[in-house]
């Protein structure tokens, strides 16, 4: 049996979530292969998105958001 071959795409972006309880996080979020933030925002299936730490020399930790709960989310340069 031949293993199978997945495509995955890496299109990281720096975000910022404000979330219902008003916290914010802020890291990086793979887009895969949506154009925009918007577009795997709306069209993603998935009720979760995971925002790993900005790069940094400490202790890094992800974070795992219900899309169901934010607010609002925009991409940082």
């Amino acid at each position: 049996m031949a293993a199978q071959v997945i495509d995955y795409v890496k299109n990281y972006k720096n975000i910022a979530v404000k979330m219902s309880d008003g916290s914010e996080v802020k890291g990086r979020i793979n887009i895969m292969s949506f154009a925009r933030l918007s577009d795997l925002m709306k069209h993603s299936t998935d009720k979760f998105i995971t925002v790993l730490p900005e790069e940094t020399d400490g202790a890094q930790k992800v974070v795992i958001v219900n899309k169901d709960y934010i607010v609002w989310a925009q991409t940082e340069d």
